[in-house]
């Protein structure tokens, strides 16, 4: 007997639950790293992308009810989206802003 993913269909209150979790831990992630990655709109906005799409993956393979896979996909995205993000001029070059004098 072969196995095949099933799809459960998101409902409002599965898609509130993706949502809060994106927010929540975008939150927090902006609030642990400061200004070393994206913004604080910048981690909310790919928060919830990614809370989104690993929840329904979740769904999708009928691993649970996807929140936990929300929680986990948003970490991963958000450490991705952190970790790689475009730098500044002043970090590549090293060089110091106009009128930061130390």
């Amino acid at each position: 007997m072969h196995w095949r993913p099933t799809m459960e269909f998101a409902n409002a209150s599965q898609l509130y639950w993706f949502i809060s979790v994106g927010l929540a831990v975008g939150f927090t992630v902006h609030l642990i790293i400061r200004n070393e990655g994206i913004s604080l709109w910048g981690n909310l906005i790919w928060g919830v992308i990614g809370a989104i799409f690993a929840g329904t993956m979740g769904l999708y393979f009928n691993l649970g009810d996807g929140v936990l896979f929300s929680f986990i996909g948003t970490l991963l995205i958000l450490f991705d989206v952190n970790v790689f993000h475009q730098h500044h001029v002043e970090d590549l070059l090293g060089e110091e802003p106009p009128g930061a004098h130390t």
